[in-house]
């Protein structure tokens, strides 16, 4: 019952960020500026309800999907060594284009990073293909149809983001996204790379 209530809060938009010991948890919506967050799996009865809740330090779940622009089967194992950026995305979202912009720019900063984007449109392969095309993504967007990474990792709704350390574990889990949020994972990244 608490997890259901949290998650309903979660979904308004309205849950307060925690900080922890170095590892961070945090959410946009302790922001007053307006964010779009969206169901995942839509509002229609479909929604996802994951049962997991990953904490900072947890080994982050491993998964296998395709390639968006080749097709190719990757997984989170093609990326260890070094910090990730795990975010989950729709092409209906206006804060999953904000963040998926804001990671760009960010990629771009740091080449010791690595982004994903987990697309779980509705609509489908062609318009994730357009949507990232026509947004310049310079990182890999895998396609998960039914919804099966954000259940491993205990999101709900897009846009939500991990961060994952060079030994695969959870270091930071973000809901939401607001521009002032960049900075939450340019710190966390900074600390991430600066770790031998």
């Amino acid at each position: 019952m608490k997890k259901r209530i949290i998650r309903a809060f979660l979904g308004a938009g309205i849950a307060a960020g925690m900080m922890m010991n170095g590892p961070l948890a945090v959410n946009a919506a302790e922001s007053k500026d307006p964010t779009s967050m969206v169901n995942i799996g839509g509002d229609a009865g479909a929604a996802i309800e994951p049962e997991i809740e990953l904490k900072i330090g947890d080994p982050a779940p491993e998964f296998s999907l395709p390639n968006l622009v080749t097709d190719k089967m990757e997984s989170l194992k093609d990326y260890s060594g070094k910090p990730i950026i795990l975010f989950f995305i729709q092409s209906a979202c206006y804060s999953c284009l904000q963040e998926a912009k804001a990671l760009k720019t960010l990629k771009e900063q740091n080449p010791g990073v690595e982004v994903i984007a987990v697309g779980v449109d509705l609509l489908g392969k062609p318009m994730l293909v357009s949507w990232a095309a026509h947004n310049n993504i310079n990182y890999p967007v895998l396609l998960d149809p039914i919804f099966s990474v954000p259940e491993k990792y205990g999101f709900s709704f897009t846009p939500s983001s991990v961060i994952i350390d060079k030994a695969g574990k959870i270091a930071m889990v973000h809901s939401g996204y607001r521009p002032q949020d960049l900075k939450l994972f340019e710190d966390k990244i900074k600390e991430l790379l600066s770790q031998k």
